[in-house]
């Protein structure tokens, strides 16, 4: 009989240690073994569109000073799609035939003509120059535009009676 309750003892102590370890199937709890996540991304994008990209002067007198502005429509840089800062920078491309841009601060002179450049109605201007890029205005906000005039000072004489082509381009740099 001894015998008989150590054997009950035994498995009622075997039952108590082992009955911690038996679970209900449905409360079992798995760990993720995957999962996704989401990537946003956009690239720098510089985008310049020049609106009122022609300028027809016409017939001007030598030593005389013209301005976009003076019909009330100057040039307009459209960069609304800009996805970072930027610098509008003007130079002259192609040169008239006949006629000498300025260089440095250099005047007008026989055969030579200015072009300047201001984006505040003329509380500051800047010389466009061939062959080298001027910065006309600086750290543009993404997404903004960008309203400039263009001012020609005649060339004091000329040998030449042809008409006179300038191109001028605009570019923009990531500030």
């Amino acid at each position: 009989m001894d015998h008989i309750k150590k054997l009950i003892i035994g498995l009622i102590i075997t039952c108590l240690t082992f009955a911690p370890l038996s679970f209900n199937q449905t409360s079992v709890v798995k760990a993720a073994s995957s999962d996704t996540f989401d990537i946003t991304v956009t690239g720098e994008f510089l985008f310049i569109d020049i609106t009122n990209a022609t300028w027809v002067i016409g017939t001007v007198a030598m030593s005389t000073v013209h301005y976009t502005n003076e019909t009330g429509v100057g040039p307009y840089a459209t960069m609304d799609t800009c996805t970072v800062n930027t610098d509008l920078k003007l130079q002259i491309t192609n040169a008239a035939a006949d006629w000498v841009a300025t260089v440095a601060t250099e005047e007008a002179g026989a055969d030579v003509y200015r072009l300047n450049a201001s984006i505040d109605l003329w509380v500051s201007e800047n010389m466009v120059i061939l062959g080298n890029p001027v910065s006309i205005s600086s750290d543009i906000t993404a997404g903004e535009d960008e309203t400039f005039d263009m001012r020609f000072d005649a060339p004091t004489s000329t040998t030449v009676g042809d008409g006179q082509s300038i191109t001028v381009t605009a570019s923009l740099i990531k500030h």
